[in-house]
């Protein structure tokens, strides 16, 4: 979890915890020798790891679950995207740059390796990742997967960006650190900020150290992608995580908790989680996650979660915890990841799309209310001026109950199915009438970019 580190009494915590060294892998390159390290840490207490910031309290009691919104995949790969194999030729002899290839899909069945055999392919290309955010004075740690030989590396969003408190004057007086008695006699609000961290070091399996620059993030998602400028790296075997069955064996490699590169075994022990939770805009973001028992822990966040053969299937984004939950924790699907990082490599950010409404669930209340024809959907409270929906003639009262043919009861279920597509893609959403349902075909805008402060 994120620590605000401030010493202010005044901010939302207080407490502070040296940033840890480096981590050091007698040698460097003996893999398998590679010491598991324990410190407690979350950038929210402290300055060790992440992973736990990305949680919601959306189970029963005390458990938590970490989510991501699903995007649509891009139409192709860039070309940047590096394997550690040459491009296949396609039947005419020439070279096939369809998005499975390109991305290092490997279909032909192999031999499993040994754990060890596994640990010692992927060291080399897993990273320790250490942020700084000097406004909201925090640090913390995490790990990184090596993309391309020439020096890109992905992580999670919640690694190179964090929200925390910030008082601010109700009636525009002077800062509190000028004067905190006429700041507070004045009145003040606690607010919520987003920022991106304002330096990020990468440190190699060699013990290399180089500072990144941030190519992109998207926080649906929770991916982000970093530029070190080395060459000759080793990329990350990249998987299918399509072809995963419930029972595999699974194995987590990086970072946890600021000290020292350790793996933890286990199996798939769940496919397709639909997990929910709320942005720091306040909006919420679904996404459809591996589930495994291989452990997960603060510092973990941005590092692989393997396959037997020693690819990579997932990326390891946190772990649920709590009383009545024990070895539960989940990765985002390598083969959805690919195109969302093949879009930031490409442009920066990722293409969302919008449909320009709000609306509110249909209750029975809300039913009699508005003596509405069904008692489940979403009935339209707005609809933006010059938006794909005023194109397509979504007027203010209108009850949504399906989407692409599915029925919905939410605005999250909406939101869901509309991330399915791209913006420019078509959404058919079923309108309820006295009379029976309409289809309406809306076609969907790009929701403007709204950059997160450096």
């Amino acid at each position: 979890m994120y620590e605000n580190n401030n010493e202010n009494n005044y901010t939302y915590t207080a407490s502070y915890t040296p940033e840890p060294e480096p981590p050091k892998n007698n040698g460097g390159k003996k893999a398998a020798k590679a010491a598991a390290l324990v410190l407690s840490m979350a950038l929210v207490g402290g300055a060790a790891g992440f992973g736990g910031s990305y949680i919601a309290n959306s189970m029963n009691g005390d458990t938590e679950q970490i989510v991501s919104e699903e995007v649509s995949e891009t139409e192709a790969a860039s070309s940047r995207i590096e394997t550690v194999t040459a491009i296949p030729q396609n039947n005419d002899g020439d070279e096939d740059t369809s998005l499975g290839n390109l991305l290092n899909i490997d279909s032909k069945d192999s031999d499993e390796l040994t754990d060890s055999e596994i640990i010692k392919k992927a060291t080399p290309s897993v990273v320790f990742i250490s942020s700084t955010f000097t406004e909201a004075e925090q640090q913390g740690t995490a790990t990184g997967i090596v993309l391309s030989s020439d020096g890109y590396i992905i992580t999670n969003c919640h690694v190179i960006q964090t929200t925390y408190d910030e008082l601010v004057s109700a009636n525009g007086a002077e800062s509190f650190y000028e004067n905190p008695f006429s700041f507070f006699n004045g009145g003040y609000n606690v607010e919520s900020k987003t920022v991106k961290a304002d330096k990020v070091v990468v440190t190699m399996s060699d013990d290399s150290e180089h500072e990144a620059e941030i190519i992109g993030y998207d926080e649906n998602t929770d991916l982000a992608l970093l530029k070190i400028d080395a060459k000759g790296l080793i990329p990350a075997v990249i998987g299918d995580s399509d072809k995963l069955i419930m029972g595999e064996r699974a194995i987590t490699l990086g970072y946890p908790l600021g000290l020292g590169l350790s793996a933890s075994g286990g199996m798939i022990s769940g496919l397709e989680k639909e997990l929910t939770t709320e942005l720091s805009n306040g909006g919420t973001a679904t996404m459809t996650l591996i589930q495994t028992d291989a452990a997960i822990n603060n510092g973990n966040s941005g590092g692989p979660l393997l396959n037997s053969k020693g690819e990579v299937v997932g990326i390891t984004s946190s772990k649920i915890g709590g009383a009545n939950v024990d070895s539960v924790g989940f990765a985002i699907p390598i083969t959805d990841a690919m195109p969302i990082l093949d879009e930031l490599m490409n442009k920066g950010y990722v293409s969302t799309p919008k449909i320009g409404i709000t609306g509110t669930d249909i209750t029975p209340a809300v039913q009699r209310y508005y003596n509405l024809p069904v008692d489940t959907g979403i009935m339209v409270v707005s609809v933006e001026a010059d938006s794909c929906a005023a194109a397509a003639g979504l007027e203010e009262g209108d009850v949504i109950v399906a989407a692409d043919g599915k029925d919905i009861s939410s605005m999250d279920g909406l939101v869901a199915a509309k991330n399915r597509h791209k913006p420019g893609e078509t959404m058919t959403v079923t309108l309820a009438r006295d009379n029976g349902n309409i289809d309406i075909e809306i076609v969907l805008d790009e929701t403007p970019i709204e950059p997160v402060e450096d």
